[in-house]
């Protein structure tokens, strides 16, 4: 069965099918009113001598290209409708960078191979808000309950590859 290519709110295609365990909130949904991409579904998202991002709502495919070539590839998955299952990013940044950014609760598979560059997988906390209620005698809430094993679950599976660039993936706390 032949579908259609729509463009999703954010400037990403579209699709309607899949709906993961991270797309639960209500802006997130948006994109559930579209086609996923048929399974092995690959796409390549591309910056030479320029920027390149995707954000807000958009549908990953199962495979996704990020090549920065002296450029930048910007990719905030934090309200991104993920498939179940593993997504795979392969990574080239080659005197570039290319950024991921994610919420807490996706978890994000890191391999790669760096020469003359870096590959980081960092965790943005504020701090200042936890030193003031310390301070001030509130107490911290307590940690969250361990994530429930779901057939539905969904991660990512970064394959990077720097040289003379910068492949980083930004874990930000809400």
């Amino acid at each position: 069965m032949q579908s259609e290519s729509r463009t999703a709110p954010g400037g990403g295609r579209g699709y309607n099918g899949r709906v993961s365990k991270v797309a639960n909130t209500p802006e997130k949904t948006a994109a559930r009113d579209y086609e996923h991409p048929p399974e092995d579904s690959q796409e390549s998202v591309l910056a030479l001598f320029g920027d390149t991002a995707r954000a807000g709502p958009w549908l990953p495919p199962d495979r996704l290209n990020a090549i920065a070539g002296f450029g930048n590839v910007k990719l905030d998955f934090r309200q991104a409708d993920l498939p179940p299952g593993p997504t795979d990013v392969i990574a080239y940044a080659v005197f570039g960078n290319v950024e991921l950014t994610v919420d807490p609760e996706l978890d994000v598979e890191v391999n790669g191979v760096s020469v003359f560059g870096s590959i980081k997988h960092t965790t943005e906390r504020r701090k200042g808000k936890k030193l003031l209620k310390r301070v001030l005698g509130q107490p911290e809430p307590p940690p969250p309950p361990p994530p429930e094993d779901d057939e539905d679950e969904s991660w990512i599976v970064l394959k990077a590859f720097a040289v003379f660039g910068n492949v980083k993936v930004k874990v930000v706390e809400p």
